[in-house]
């Protein structure tokens, strides 16, 4: 009973001085360079839905980290896959075998999926961070199309400290986004 108390107390420990070296770890928010966000073009601002940054006043750099980092692993990795439909289990004799067939709409149906593809993987990307930063108090703000690749595309470190940086920075000129 002695030793597990020790090795739980030793675990609580280990785990204690690992996350507080995670959050040393962490560079100044002074040394993070972050793309301009301000911008007086109307359209930027109706926009806003589509490219954006949160913003939460109440909280430390190290705790909108661990918030962005959080929500950001939420993010679906690789390409969109389609779930075959309904095959009963008990009949595995029967089943028919699923082949892939890289574009099975045709040279139309794969120019137009280029297109509208993207928008949709941005679609639904926006939307589970929203509804992940929302209720933990961030706030959305509009920022330009260029500034929202430059924080959203890249290596995911280096975009977690940025978005945690904006998260923390000074409060944006421009109105929320409520859309």
């Amino acid at each position: 009973m002695k030793a597990r108390l020790v090795l739980v107390t030793a675990a609580l420990l280990l785990s204690q001085s690992a996350s507080t070296q995670a959050v040393d770890a962490l560079p100044e928010p002074a040394t993070i360079a972050v793309p301009n966000i301000n911008s007086s073009d109307q359209r930027v601002q109706q926009e806003g839905h589509k490219f954006f940054f949160f913003y939460n006043s109440s909280v430390s750099f190290a705790e909108a980290y661990a918030d962005i980092a959080e929500c950001r692993s939420f993010l679906p990795i690789g390409a969109y896959r389609k779930i075959p439909g309904f095959i009963p289990w008990i009949e595995p004799g029967r089943r028919e075998i699923v082949r892939y067939f890289p574009n099975p709409y045709g040279l139309v149906g794969g120019m137009i999926g280029a297109i509208v593809v993207p928008k949709i993987e941005r679609g639904l990307r926006n939307n589970k961070l929203r509804r992940c930063m929302e209720p933990r108090g961030y706030v959305r703000y509009a920022l330009p199309e260029t500034a929202w690749k430059q924080i959203n595309e890249g290596d995911e470190r280096s975009l977690v400290l940025m978005q945690a940086k904006l998260a923390t920075g000074n409060r944006p000129q421009q109105s929320e986004v409520h859309e």
